[in-house]
């Protein structure tokens, strides 16, 4: 029997040298029962007891079988094994013995890539001799590997094979929990370049496409031989890289523009910020046929809106210079004005308290002239009308009229804008001091807050809640410089703060460049900004004291300055074509469009339209949330047409101030008839 076994052996051989490229793996089946199965497999008669086993039971063989008899290769769809050859050219009873081993390799899952020791050359041995006790040479054959190709010995193979695992099971949990759709949707943004530097991933998109649809069209054993041999494929780790996580998000059902926010958030720098709403073409086809199929698409071209747009019978009040250019205006109003100037301070202490409600309904309709306080505050306040290019109406909004309003900016400059796009609290702060510079330095805004319960300790990085109240809630370039826009930001929210001396001080923690020195704070409270600015050099670890606040009843009573160097300016200043901290001409007093006529839709705004008051920027003519119902379905869409639609500045347009009903604020007015002059404290909200 044994005469046949140097030809089985070698076509094991064949077999295990036809299986070990460089994709080899191996299966699950255990490798001690691999070689029972092996002993097992002979027929009866032909597994003799040779002395105290049987004469095919060798340790030689044994190693072989162990460390090579489960290595297999993938062709197609099919699984190779070292055992292919021999069960179909083996000699009896050989080929039984093959046979056997095939179908139990075969019949294992593939686990793992197939790798041994740097030193490992090969296993089992082509032939041993020995002598028995006459002094006779015995040749032995085995089972053997010869040479292990190189490129399947390394230096850490657990090392190696744990890596493949691990990317195999990443890619079989792509193919698998990633949608087709979700995919589809991600490729469309990037073709649509509606992805923060999209183009870069669209190769990456494809490649995974193609793959997951290979994937998808083979039965469950093929597609998971497909996994293990495509693993070193550049769609592979797709799943876990920045745009791979964006189609995640979509496939568990995440909102399109939460996805999109969440991944432009991992890849783009600090001061990218999204602009526009995330369509894709199939969501443009579809709110397209809305608008043709309703008529719409002349009511999307929108402008601001002139006196001559809105009929006397929309406002509550209007100038009598400006009652000629309206609707149904009459030429012969006069106007009287009387001039005068006071501070704000001393107009508040004379002013009598009323609510907006009661000051248009009851004081405005007998008033001849009327003049408003626009504080530095009330930036944010700024309004514009905007009306369509077509006269005629269609319904686009959810009042039956397709006038419109657009409010500036949410924040009031620069500084309060950078600090809320941190993270940092701007709105409904009773105190706010903010830091801002523009370099990779690392300093830090410090309060030393006034003594209590014998405590006097600085809210600052160490220390970002104080016993007062106070919060830091933004620290920007810590730990390395990542933005040349940065802020800190320090703020009190309760009213009650306590009373006492706020030392504001900036520190250089680390001193980085010396490019753009200096820095500016910017304090807010009781409505009042003003900013302090430092145009030198802070050396590392140099501690600059700003200002000295004093503190009564949440009020800043008094400011005492610190370093020589800190220069102070107040923040009045020229917007729209109007100066803050100033009184200015009312034209029209109406209310927003959602409120004429007998419609009654959400929020009421009053609008307080200024003489001179001309919006320089484009402003949105659509938003969202004024849309008639039947578009709601294409909000997305309508978001990017709002964005494509701006009005245009031009002149004679209705701009001012505008209060919502809810949201408490307060105002001063000038208001005249004849040559009686009354002051009144506007509270809005209250």
């Amino acid at each position: 029997m044994l005469d046949h076994f140097p030809a089985f052996a070698s076509l094991v051989n064949a077999g295990f040298q036809a299986v070990v490229e460089e994709n080899a793996f191996v299966t699950t089946v255990d490798p001690d029962v691999l070689y029972a199965e092996y002993l097992a497999a002979f027929p009866e008669g032909t597994n003799p007891i040779f002395k105290k086993r049987t004469e095919h039971d060798c340790s030689c063989c044994r190693q072989f079988i162990r460390r090579a008899g489960s290595a297999v290769s993938v062709r197609g769809d099919a699984v190779v094994t070292v055992w292919d050859i021999a069960a179909e050219k083996a000699p009896y009873p050989y080929n039984v013995v093959a046979t056997r081993l095939r179908d139990v390799v075969r019949s294992a899952n593939v686990s793992d890539l197939y790798r041994v020791g740097a030193e490992e050359v090969g296993f089992g041995s082509r032939q041993t001799r020995s002598l028995d006790p006459a002094g006779a040479v015995t040749t032995w054959n085995h089972l053997h590997s010869g040479e292990i190709p190189t490129a399947l010995r390394v230096e850490s193979p657990d090392q190696v094979r744990g890596e493949y695992r691990t990317t195999a099971h990443v890619f079989e949990r792509g193919l698998t929990e990633l949608t087709v759709e979700a995919v589809e949707t991600t490729l469309s943004l990037v073709d649509a370049n509606a992805l923060y530097r999209g183009e870069e991933h669209r190769r990456a998109i494809i490649e995974f496409q193609k793959a997951q649809r290979m994937f998808l069209d083979k039965n469950a054993d093929s597609r998971r031989l497909f996994v293990w041999t495509n693993a070193r494929g550049p769609a592979a780790r797709f799943r876990n890289t920045a745009i791979g996580t964006l189609v995640q998000d979509l496939s568990a059902g995440m909102e399109l523009e939460a996805a999109v926010r969440s991944f432009e958030v991992k890849v783009a720098p600090q001061n990218y910020k999204r602009t526009s709403a995330v369509i894709t073409p199939g969501m443009v086809q579809k709110a397209m046929e809305t608008i043709t199929e309703l008529g719409l698409e002349p009511a999307l071209e929108r402008r601001f809106a002139t006196l001559s747009d809105i009929s006397v019978n929309d406002v509550k009040w209007v100038d009598g210079s400006a009652k000629p250019l309206m609707k149904g205006g009459i030429a012969d109003a006069l106007m009287q004005h009387a001039a005068g100037q006071r501070s704000a301070e001393s107009d508040e202490e004379r002013a009598e308290e009323i609510s907006l409600d009661d000051f248009v309904g009851s004081v405005l309709p007998d008033l001849a002239s009327v003049e408003i306080f626009f504080k530095g505050a009330q930036l944010g306040n700024l309004v514009s009308l905007t009306a369509p290019i077509h006269p005629e109406p269609k319904q686009l909004f959810r009042w039956s009229n397709d006038f419109a309003w657009s409010y500036r900016g949410n924040v009031t400059d620069s500084i309060a804008e950078r600090v809320k796009k941190a993270g940092g609290k701007v709105e409904g702060a009773v105190l706010r001091v903010s830091l801002s510079w523009s370099n990779f330095d690392d300093l830090d805004l410090h309060v030393l807050q006034p003594p209590g319960q014998g405590i006097r300790e600085a809210i600052n990085f160490r220390c970002k809640r104080g016993w007062t109240g106070g919060v830091l809630d933004v620290d920007m370039n810590a730990g390395g410089g990542t933005t040349r826009e940065p802020v800190e930001n320090i703020v009190w929210t309760d009213r009650w703060m306590p009373d006492g001396a706020y030392k504001v001080e900036v520190n250089n923690f680390a001193h980085r460049e010396a490019s753009d020195p200096g820095f500016v704070v910017e304090i807010e409270n009781a409505g009042k900004i003003s900013h302090f600015s430092y145009n030198k050099t802070v050396r590392d670890k140099q501690t600059v004291h700003v200002v000295t606040l004093y503190v009564s009843g949440g009020v800043v009573t008094r400011v005492e300055m610190g370093d020589a160097a800190i220069t102070a300016s107040n923040i009045s200043r020229e917007v729209w074509g109007l100066k803050t901290e100033q009184y200015v001409k009312v034209s029209v007093v109406c209310l927003s469009p959602n409120y004429w006529g007998a419609d009654a839709v959400g929020n009421r705004h009053t609008f307080f339209m200024l003489e001179g008051a001309a919006n320089d920027e484009p402003t949105r003519g659509i938003y969202n949330e004024f849309l008639h119902p039947r578009l709601e379905p294409h909000r997305k869409v309508f978001e990017i047409i709002g964005d494509k639609t701006k009005c245009q500045p031009v002149s004679g347009q209705l701009s001012g101030l505008g209060f919502s009903s809810t949201k408490r604020d307060s105002f001063l007015v000038k208001a005249y008839q004849g040559k009686k002059r009354r002051m009144f404290n506007v509270k809005v909200g209250a």
